[in-house]
């Protein structure tokens, strides 16, 4: 259960980016929400038990599908993709992130502070272009990985329990880092030269989403991607049905769509595929 409580006389209103319930006539209590950002997909039964372990712990939170559909193991890919929808979660949501091939193994289970929000997971980079693009210091912390978990299950049994942990004000589960040196994600952030010039998620329109953010590229730039010239175009009906063109999506990132047809089967392109700009 959340256990911030702010004292109010004032009838209950409804705040930006929390969610508040009444406890008695003269107190709220904060809720956070919890995201869940992975590569499990959405046909497996792994969600579900993300889902049904938060809700055994009597967290009373928010629970967000943000995305479930990252590339298989694609840790630079998720990267990007969570970093840019992190600011469309509240100031104070607390993420799960979870790109782990390396499960079980020797990286180590960490929390990333940045600003009110959270980040749990795996250090292996996944967080990394969060850290990156954040206006906020990152402050990094350890989880502690009891010994009867799921080796392969980190998800459930390690991170969720310790975002429901810090959505109750909970710090017990982690340690601070004093050295940032010795997390790989810290070393990743300091190792990122530019944007990810690639394609990082082909959604079921055939769009292809690059790691290139949209403030990097001027319009009346022509981009390069499978030998192929494509020019700018603010939205679908400014060019012929079946035309492939590129512009800045929903989330500030350059996209490749074509009109009313798939760009990946225009273009022959899958996930992976370098854009040159």
């Amino acid at each position: 259960m959340a256990r911030g409580l702010v004292y109010d006389p004032a009838p209950l209103v409804e705040v930006p980016s929390i969610r508040l319930t009444a406890e008695t006539d003269n107190f709220l209590v904060v809720t956070r929400t919890i995201a869940f950002f992975t590569d499990f997909g959405s046909q497996d039964i792994y969600v579900g038990q993300l889902h049904a372990a938060a809700k055994k712990t009597g967290s009373d939170c928010p629970l967000v599908d943000l995305f479930h559909d990252v590339n298989s193991f694609d840790i630079h890919a998720g990267a990007s993709l969570l970093a840019a929808m992190l600011d469309y979660l509240p100031h104070n949501a607390i993420v799960v992130g979870v790109v782990d091939p390396g499960v079980g193994g020797k990286r180590l289970p960490i929390a990333v502070e940045l600003g009110e929000r959270w980040l749990v997971g795996p250090d292996n980079g996944l967080f990394s272009r969060s850290v990156a693009w954040s206006t906020s210091e990152a402050q990094y912390w350890t989880l502690e990985t009891p010994i009867d978990v799921a080796k392969t299950f980190h998800g459930r049994d390690v991170f969720l329990p310790v975002a429901t942990d810090l959505a109750d004000g909970e710090l017990g589960r982690i340690r601070r880092v004093e050295d940032a040196g010795d997390i790989s994600t810290h070393r990743a952030v300091e190792e990122i030269e530019g944007d990810d010039q690639r394609v990082i998620h082909v959604d079921h329109y055939g769009n292809l989403i690059s790691g290139i953010r949209g403030a990097a590229i001027a319009s009346h730039q022509n981009i390069v991607i499978a030998g192929r010239v494509l020019a700018h175009a603010d939205y679908y009906e400014r060019v012929p049905i079946g035309e492939c063109f590129w512009y800045v999506n929903s989330i500030g990132l350059l996209e490749i769509s074509a009109n009313q047809a798939s760009a990946a089967r225009s273009l022959d392109v899958k996930g992976g595929a370098e854009i040159a700009v």
